[in-house]
């Protein structure tokens, strides 16, 4: 029988409790941001030194095999300081993986990768047309259009560091 699938509000919430946790485990703070707070999911800070960072969660379903699907919003650069994103994968029976990068590096990252996709064709020969659509797929190592999704993905896996609170 199939699983049911899980709204996607729901998935959303799982993945920022879960960074929530592992900022906690390692001795830092995190507050949930309100729903209607722009492009930040999590306010984290390590009340021993008094750092801090904001955290804007993605997260994708455990049925979700495809990768994370973005709008062209996630190729726009940050004003605010210490910014990143957190990719959460959630799993069915384990922990779930964590891409913590930078979220001017992805910003860029994805808008270089979307600039490749536009100049190449598809399978029958035709260029691609610009849409809103943007995907990540770090996990897909073995497929030619996102080695540099993967490299990107290793560089900044459980890299939970990168924050510079801890």
């Amino acid at each position: 029988m199939a699983r049911p699938l899980v709204d996607s509000n729901i998935t959303g919430v799982a993945g920022e409790f879960y960074v929530a946790a592992e900022i906690s485990k390692r001795g830092g703070i995190a507050t949930l941001t309100i729903k209607n707070t722009p492009s930040i999911d999590l306010i984290v800070t390590n009340p021993r030194n008094g750092k801090s960072a904001n955290i804007q969660v993605k997260t994708r379903s455990v049925n979700n095999q495809q990768g994370w699907k973005l709008t062209k919003k996630v190729g726009t650069k940050s004003t605010i300081k210490n910014h990143f994103y957190v990719f959460v994968n959630l799993k069915k029976d384990e922990l779930p993986d964590y891409y913590i990068i930078p979220f001017n590096e992805f910003a860029v990252f994805i808008n270089k990768k979307h600039q490749r996709w536009l100049k190449a064709t598809d399978r029958k020969g035709k260029q691609h047309e610009d849409n809103d659509i943007r995907n990540f797929k770090p996990d897909k190592v073995n497929l030619p259009l996102y080695k540099a999704d993967a490299r990107l993905g290793k560089k900044y896996k459980d890299n939970w560091d990168i924050l510079g609170i801890f």
